[in-house]
């Protein structure tokens, strides 16, 4: 048999507040009637839609969203919802990723290397550039030549990259006039200039910035050798450019 329920037993069997009770009263998602005594009372088919409430607002649907579902069939309703499956499916994979991410990041990995972002730092750094060289020669040609590659060449190049980097770290404790550290920056050098046709000028620029700026501090830290950003720096500007500031 149906019966009524007390504002306060409402509260009791679903958890929602007296707040949100009186919030859904005043928008008319959930009338409630109104005694005598100023208190609300809720049917057996109010309860049946509170919850219903409950599961739409459970599925990451806004209370406007709700507005527009309460009333339809569950037949009609159904089609809806397989659509809000399947964005809370990528929701939750999107999830899975930021939680390997933290760990990755818990687990000691630089920043700059998560893919975190709504733009990943990488993408976010290439904006950076253009607006900074984008009316230049050198990064005009690292656009077309980024376009016109596949994401494996694109990826060799970056691999490439980093392993100079591992070469460099290995020798840090060497002399920058030694024939083994020029060579190293030539290496290097080669390595850039597979993106673009960088000068020897710009080169030395790119080294100060491993240095000077703390996102390629950051990311640096993974070759696990603190003097390596300063001793590229210091290497390139001997060979490539000069030692003054």
């Amino acid at each position: 048999m149906d019966r009524n329920y007390t504002l306060k037993e409402i509260m009791t069997i679903t958890g929602v507040t007296k707040r949100t009770l009186h919030y859904y009263d005043q928008i008319g998602l959930l009338p409630a009637e109104k005694l005598g005594n100023g208190y609300r009372r809720y049917k057996q088919e109010d309860l049946i839609r509170l919850q219903k409430i409950i599961f739409l607002k459970s599925l990451n649907f806004s209370i406007k969203d709700i507005q527009g579902l309460i009333n339809i069939t569950d037949e009609d309703l159904r089609p809806i919802l397989e659509k809000q499956r399947e964005f809370l499916s990528l929701k939750i994979k999107e999830l899975q990723t930021k939680e390997k991410q933290l760990q990755k990041f818990l687990s000691g990995q630089s920043l700059v290397d998560l893919e975190i972002f709504e733009k990943p730092l990488s993408e976010q750094y290439q904006i950076e550039a253009e607006l900074k060289y984008g009316d230049t020669l050198a990064f005009q040609v690292y656009t077309e030549r980024q376009n016109r590659q596949d994401i494996s060449q694109n990826s060799n190049n970056q691999e490439r990259l980093e392993r100079v980097f591992r070469i460099f770290s290995l020798h840090t404790h060497l002399s920058y006039d030694t024939p083994k550290i020029k060579h190293i920056v030539e290496e290097w050098k080669q390595a850039l200039l597979a993106f673009s046709n960088f000068s020897d000028q710009v080169l030395v620029y790119i080294a100060r910035t491993y240095e000077d700026d703390p996102r390629f501090k950051q990311y640096f830290q993974k070759y696990g050798n603190p003097t390596l950003t300063a001793f590229i720096k210091k290497a390139v500007e001997r060979h490539l450019g000069t030692d003054t500031e």
